[in-house]
C-alpha cells in the first residue's frame, strides 16, 4: 500500500476516535501523590469522559476512557438485575472489597462503572453485558487532561456536568465553600473558575456560612433556564441558576429553596424527562438506612426564589424521623421503600440502585408521564424509524388510521429536550441535518400520553 494514502487512513482513523471533550490529552502517571476521591462519568452524546478528582493535589481530570460505541447499549442494559456485584468485584481485583462508594452508567453504552475501596485503596471499575462482565480501569494507560482547581489538601465534594459545562464544588481549610466551573473541551493545565461559597442554613441559626459547602451538586434545565441545585449537610436544599454564577464574581450567595431538615445526603441525581423534572435524592436516615426521595420541580425550577419561600420561609420535606410532610402532595415529595447504597440516572425515568449490602445493581423507575400511557395505546401503538442511523432525514411509520396527527420530541443523551413536532399523513418525516453525530431519545405522544420511544444514531 503507497505509505502517503496509509498514513491518511491511520490519521483519519486516529482523528475519527479522538475524543470531543478532550484537547491533545496526555498519557502516564496520572496520580503522583493520594488517591481519586471521586469521579463522575460525563458526555456531550458523540463522547464519554470519567472525571476524577483527587483531594491531596486540589487537581482534576478528565480521562477517556473510550467507551462510546452505542452499538453496546442494549446488550450492557440491566432489565432486572445484576447480583452478588460486590463479591465478583472482589474476585476481579483478587482483593476483599470493603465498600462500594459510587455508581455512575455511561449515556451512550450503558456499561457501569463504580468506585471500590479494597484496603483503603480506591479502584474503578466496569460492568459490562448486563453486569456479568468486570474490567478495572489503568488509569496510566489511558488518555487524560489534568485541569488545576485549587491548592493541595482540598476536600472535593461533588460533580456535575450540563450545558457543555463542568461543575464542581468542595471547600478548603482556607477558603471554605467553593464553585467551579469550565467549559469543554478541556485542555491540559486549564485554571478551573472558581467563586467562593455562602450557603444558608435555617437548622444552623438562620444564617449565611461560608465554611458550609455545597455537598450535593446537580445541573439540570427546565424550561430553557439552566439550574444547579442539591442538598446540604443537615440537610437545607438549593437550586441557583447557571446564569447567576457564571455572570458574576466574588461570593456567591447559595439560598436554601428547601429543607429535608435532618442527616446528610448521600447522592442526588436530577432527572427532566421533557414533561416533569426531579431531584432524586439517597438521604442518610439514622437508623433506618439510606432512603431515596423524590423533590418535585416546584423546589428546583426558581419557584421558591419568586414566591418568597427561600431561607427561613423554606417549605420542611420531611420530618427529623425522615417521615415526608403530610401537607404535600406526590408530585412535592416522595419517598420510595427500600434502602440503598448509591444511586446513578439510568435513563429519563430510573435511575440505577445499589442494595444497602452493595451487591445487588437493579433499576427504579421514579416517573410519574411514564406509567400514565394508557394499556391499550401501549398494545395497540407501534411505530418504526428509518434510516437508523440517519443522516439527514429521519422517517416516522405508524398506522395513520388509529391516530390522524401525533408529537413527536427529540432529546440528547443527557435528557435535555432538542425540540418537538407535529407528523401526520402528509407529513410523518423530521429533519436530522442540524443534529451532531451521537445518540439521540426520539419520544411519541398523543396529548399528554406517552405512546412509545426509539433511540436513533446520527451520523
Amino acid at each position: 500500500m503507497n505509505k502517503q494514502l496509509l498514513f491518511f487512513i491511520l490519521a483519519s482513523v486516529f482523528s475519527f476516535a479522538q475524543n470531543s471533550l478532550m484537547v491533545s490529552p496526555q498519557t502516564g502517571n496520572m496520580i503522583t501523590s493520594g488517591t481519586i476521591s471521586n469521579f463522575k462519568l460525563i458526555s456531550d452524546g458523540n463522547s464519554v469522559a470519567l472525571v476524577a478528582t483527587n483531594n491531596a493535589s486540589g487537581k482534576v481530570f478528565i480521562v477517556d476512557v473510550n467507551d462510546k460505541n452505542p452499538a453496546d447499549k442494549l446488550n450492557n442494559t440491566i432489565a432486572v438485575s445484576s447480583t452478588t456485584v460486590k463479591t465478583r468485584i472482589g474476585a476481579a481485583l483478587g482483593q476483599t472489597v470493603t465498600s462500594i462508594k459510587n455508581i455512575e452508567v455511561n449515556p451512550i453504552s450503558n456499561s457501569v462503572y463504580a468506585m471500590v475501596l479494597a484496603s483503603s485503596t480506591p479502584y474503578i471499575v466496569k460492568l459490562t453485558n448486563g453486569g456479568s462482565t468486570i474490567s478495572v480501569l489503568n488509569f496510566n494507560s489511558l488518555p487524560y487532561c489534568v485541569l488545576n482547581f485549587t491548592n493541595a489538601n482540598c476536600t472535593f465534594q461533588d460533580i456535575t456536568w450540563g450545558g457543555n459545562r463542568l461543575f464542581i464544588s468542595s471547600n478548603h481549610g482556607t477558603l471554605m465553600g467553593e464553585l467551579g466551573y469550565i467549559s469543554a473541551p478541556f485542555s491540559n493545565n486549564t485554571t478551573i473558575t472558581k467563586r467562593s461559597t455562602t450557603m444558608f442554613k435555617s437548622n444552623w441559626g438562620g444564617s449565611y456560612y461560608t465554611n458550609a459547602p455545597l455537598e450535593k451538586l446537580n445541573y439540570i434545565e427546565i424550561g430553557g433556564t439552566e439550574f444547579l441545585c442539591g442538598v446540604t449537610t443537615c440537610a437545607p436544599g438549593f437550586s441557583e441558576t447557571v446564569s447567576s454564577l457564571i455572570s458574576n464574581s466574588g461570593l456567591f450567595t447559595v439560598r436554601e429553596s428547601f429543607d429535608m431538615v435532618f442527616d446528610s445526603s448521600v447522592k442526588t441525581v436530577a432527572m427532566n424527562n421533557g414533561s416533569e423534572a426531579y431531584l432524586l435524592n439517597l438521604h442518610d436516615n439514622w437508623p433506618a438506612g439510606k432512603k431515596i426521595y423524590r423533590i418535585g420541580k416546584r423546589f428546583i425550577d426558581g419557584t421558591p426564589l419568586t414566591n418568597n419561600t427561600t431561607n427561613n420561609s423554606s417549605v420542611k420535606l420531611r420530618s427529623t424521623s425522615g417521615a415526608v410532610n403530610p401537607a404535600l402532595v406526590q408530585q412535592d415529595i416522595t419517598e420510595y421503600p427500600g434502602s440503598f447504597s448509591s444511586i446513578a440516572y439510568y435513563s429519563q425515568c430510573k435511575i440505577l440502585t445499589l442494595s444497602t449490602d452493595e451487591q445487588t445493581l437493579s433499576p427504579l423507575t421514579v416517573c410519574n408521564s411514564i406509567l400514565d400511557v394508557k394499556e391499550e395505546n401501549k398494545k395497540d401503538f407501534t411505530f418504526k424509524i428509518s434510516p437508523n442511523p440517519v443522516k439527514d432525514i429521519l422517517t416516522v411509520s405508524y398506522n395513520m388510521n388509529l391516530y390522524k396527527k401525533l408529537e413527536v420530541s427529540i432529546y440528547s443523551t443527557d435528557g435535555k429536550l432538542i425540540r418537538s413536532e407535529v407528523i401526520d399523513s402528509k407529513k410523518n418525516t423530521i429533519s436530522t441535518a442540524d443534529l451532531q453525530y451521537g445518540n439521540y431519545l426520539l419520544k411519541i405522544a398523543n396529548g399528554q400520553s406517552l405512546l412509545s420511544s426509539k433511540w436513533f444514531i446520527k451520523e
